[in-house]
């Protein structure tokens, strides 16, 4: 790796983790900078020109490595998913996992001092966009997933309104990563951590399974969690695939550096 290329990862590792910290609009270019181990002020504008150029810049860094694992995770699932019927909950599942599973395994997998999950979620609070604004070689997977996420909650539902449909897909991104932030918080805090990887998968994709197959209750009732409608979305069977299995997600174990939200509560006192 050469001089340059070396400093720019300093400067996006040390941006990644100020705005993880800080959020984006709290921090300035320069103490970017001096974290990153750079004495001229101006380095960070030397190597990225401008705040939303850095962003966009750490977002292609991180993401790419997602994109093309989600890109192999699409390529293993069929065209024709059932939508409605019997096996719809199992298809929403499926496409959950390829949502969720990549940013996991990243944070599972990825640097020991990574602060993306949380960078992302906070960024994410702030009003980024699920989907970032970048070109299909960095976002066409996450693209590809949440389109087919949409279509089948469309075709389950005609009637519903597509802005319920994104508040949902939102929703799902707010779950998957506010949890992946607090267990990675936790690894890098020395928590020791005794749930299976995969475990956390199937947790986390049978609570964003739930959040986008909840029936919409009949005009003037209220079904209550889990209740099928008499007419309505085909999805809301009452019956999770991940939560059936015992929570294990699909795929083999992967060791035991990961922790469900109700794991970390338990252990938050210590």
């Amino acid at each position: 790796m050469d001089v340059k290329t070396e400093t720019r990862a300093r400067i996006l590792d040390a941006a990644e983790r100020l705005f993880a910290e800080r959020g984006v609009a709290d921090v300035s270019l320069r103490e970017i900078g001096a974290a990153a181990g750079q004495r001229n002020n101006s380095a960070v504008q030397y190597h990225f020109g401008t705040r939303d150029a850095l962003v966009r810049a750490l977002y292609e860094d991180r993401l790419a490595p997602l994109n093309r694992r989600r890109l192999e995770l699409l390529a293993s699932l069929p065209e024709d998913l059932p939508a409605t019927g019997p096996g719809a909950l199992d298809a929403l599942d499926r496409l959950v996992d390829v949502y969720v599973r990549p940013l996991a395994e990243a944070m599972r997998d990825g640097r020991a001092d990574s602060h993306y999950a949380r960078f992302i979620h906070r960024f994410t609070l702030e009003g980024a966009p699920v989907t970032p604004p970048l070109g299909a070689e960095t976002t066409g997977g996450v693209r590809e997933v949440l389109a087919r996420l949409d279509a089948a909650l469309a075709a389950a539902a005609p009637g519903q309104a597509p802005a319920r449909r994104a508040l949902r897909l939102r929703l799902m991104h707010l779950l998957v990563t506010a949890t992946l932030a607090d267990t990675e918080r936790r690894l890098a805090d020395g928590v020791e951590i005794d749930l299976p990887f995969d475990e956390l998968i199937g947790e986390l994709k049978a609570a964003a399974v739930g959040v986008l197959a909840e029936p919409e209750p009949e005009p003037g009732t209220d079904p209550g969690p889990g209740t099928a409608p008499e007419s309505g979305t085909g999805i809301g069977t009452g019956a999770n695939p991940a939560r059936a299995s015992g929570g294990r997600a699909h795929g083999s174990r992967a060791g035991s550096r990961a922790a469900s939200s109700s794991s970390a509560r338990r252990k938050s006192a210590s």
